[in-house]
């Protein structure tokens, strides 16, 4: 049955699904067949749920946010696209420090930790026209419950969710409510200095010593000095010099500590 909640969301328009193998793709879908900008998709569970790098999320029922918005790029937005996903990390990040005093952190790009576990994944997908991005799908999984939370040998990184932050039951409309008013208000904001500074102040860990570990397999060891102007990751290497890189297909490890997924 579809939640009453959902027809106050701020949105133009939504679909919502109790079952969907994956709220990108019934986006992406949508967005081809002319979606208005801040379309949402969204469902109770997701069978074949995804994250960056192909992973799987994973959805159980009456547990999680499994969501898909769909936001059509503006001209000066199009100069800075890989700032789509970050944008998901920060306004989540946002929005549990506003409704419940949490103070999490994000890690670079997009992943949101509560406690340093994973919280929340963020994927942007873009529907290309004329060799531009004619829309970027904006998918979010948030564990809010205890059972949205996968058994540790499921996961490459340790999870956590809401409610276990909290101490007591979460209302995962009223989390998304709040969330995409503050996705849609640091929107605004996405293309200027104070998006970037808001995400570099809320990432994990700055200051420890990480690792990257790039497409050609190469492995760059440093400490994380925070991002460039573009949303590249900086590093502080071993001989003093600073590097940056671009998120890509890198995966982001803390050195000494479970792979970071």
């Amino acid at each position: 049955m579809e939640p009453k909640a959902l027809s106050q969301l701020p949105v133009p328009a939504y679909r919502y699904f109790e079952s969907v193998t994956s709220t990108n793709d019934v986006a992406l879908t949508w967005a081809k067949a002319g979606a208005p900008n801040g379309g949402l998709v969204v469902a109770d569970t997701q069978t074949a749920g995804r994250g960056r790098m192909a992973r799987r999320w994973i959805t159980p029922p009456h547990s999680a946010l499994a969501f898909s918005l769909i936001l059509r790029p503006t001209a000066e937005e199009m100069q800075k696209p890989a700032l789509f996903s970050p944008l998901g990390g920060l306004a989540l990040s946002i929005a549990l420090e506003s409704k419940f005093g949490l103070h999490p952190g994000i890690k670079w790009p997009n992943d949101v930790l509560l406690g340093r576990k994973k919280t929340a994944g963020v994927l942007a997908e873009s529907v290309w026209q004329a060799g531009k991005p004619h829309a970027v799908i904006l998918g979010i999984g948030v564990n809010v419950g205890l059972a949205s939370v996968p058994p540790a040998d499921q996961v490459q990184f340790p999870a956590t969710c809401i409610e276990a932050a909290v101490g007591h039951r979460v209302d995962r409309w009223e989390v998304l409510e709040t969330l995409l008013h503050c996705l849609l208000d640091w929107r605004k904001r996405m293309t200027t200095a104070a998006f970037l500074e808001a995400w570099e102040k809320r990432l994990a860990f700055i200051g420890e010593q990480v690792q990257l570990l790039q497409p050609n397999q190469k492995i760059v060891r440093g400490s994380m000095a925070g991002i460039t102007p573009q949303g590249d990751v900086r590093l502080v290497l071993a001989d003093g010099t600073q590097h940056s890189f671009a998120a890509g297909d890198i995966h982001l490890r803390l050195i000494n500590e479970n792979p970071v997924q």
